[in-house]
């Protein structure tokens, strides 16, 4: 039964990969058509957010490992950080879109 629980697990984490990959390859189309600072700052905040992912199944996986104690820890580190990059990432898309309603 456990397994099933792990399967679901990995099933949506390989989707969320799938579509942060998808939105990487997305912004780089734009920064390639329309290079400003909006849209590197995007492309930036969206290969950060995939890189924040895999370093939070890493870090839970090596946490765990370890106890509950460095779980926890680790829980409210990736809290605290794993939002930056959707910040970012809307910095940069209003960046873009004010530049690009004022043309």
């Amino acid at each position: 039964m456990e397994d099933s629980h792990t399967l679901y697990y990995a099933f949506g984490g390989i989707l969320s990969a799938l579509g942060q990959l998808a939105l990487i390859i997305g912004c780089i189309v734009l920064v390639i058509k329309q290079k400003n600072i909006g849209t590197i700052i995007m492309l930036v905040a969206s290969i950060l957010s995939l890189l924040f992912m895999i370093a939070s199944y890493a870090g839970n996986f090596i946490a765990g490992s370890y106890g509950t104690d460095l779980i926890l820890t680790w829980s409210q580190i990736i809290a605290v950080v794993g939002p930056i990059p959707y910040i970012l990432f809307a910095a940069g898309l209003l960046i873009h879109a004010i530049k690009y309603s004022s043309n």
